[in-house]
């Protein structure tokens, strides 16, 4: 009887091997040849899922998104519209070590995207996505009446991601200074100026 391989689990451990090595020792360390040693596999089979690493970061990439989104789903959400946006910025930056991963891994895929017109793709459509999210939350505001109509939603919906990406990058660079507590009430600051509260 034939082996029966689950491709998830395969992927899964790929993806979380890899990341280790990237993390740990930079992605010029992440060789599909030591990705495969370390995650018990021979670089045949692992080239069987990846043929290279822009392959293998884009998955990574993918991984480490789905992973963030099925948190998010499980997650009990305020019912109070200005609350709500609040949390869902706060799940946006990198304050415990589930989102330092993934913030890690969004580091290195746009760093690399500068270099890779396929990674580069895949990072203006994150970007452009962030930016309909941010959107998205404006309108929440807007709606609940906390924010005034008449708002330059274009630059504010820009603003916010700056706000959101400074704060990543502050929280993985300097966790002792943006703790939880610090991010939460930089991103209360801003919402409550952008709302005149």
């Amino acid at each position: 009887m034939p082996k029966i391989v689950d491709h998830d689990h395969k992927r899964k451990l790929i993806a979380e091997t890899a990341w280790k090595i990237i993390e740990t020792e930079g992605i010029e360390k992440a060789s599909i040849r030591r990705i495969a040693s370390e995650a018990g596999m021979s670089a045949g089979a692992l080239r069987h899922y990846f043929s290279n690493q822009d392959e293998l970061l884009l998955f990574i990439m993918d991984y480490f998104l789905a992973r963030g989104k099925e948190r998010s789903k499980n997650k009990s959400w305020s019912q109070d519209p200005f609350i709500a946006v609040q949390e869902t910025l706060l799940e946006l930056v990198p304050v415990d070590r589930d989102k330092q991963a993934e913030a890690g891994v969004w580091l290195v895929f746009v760093i690399r995207s500068l270099t890779s017109a396929a990674l580069n793709t895949k990072k203006a459509e994150l970007i452009e996505g962030e930016y309909i999210l941010m959107e998205a939350l404006l309108e929440i505001l807007i709606k609940a009446g906390y924010v005034k109509k008449d708002i330059d939603i274009e630059i504010e919906k820009l603003r916010l991601s700056a706000v959101i990406e400074g704060l990543s990058i502050h929280a993985l660079l300097r966790p002792d200074i943006f703790t939880i507590e610090k991010t939460e009430q930089i991103i209360t600051h801003h919402l409550k100026e952008l709302c005149n509260q």
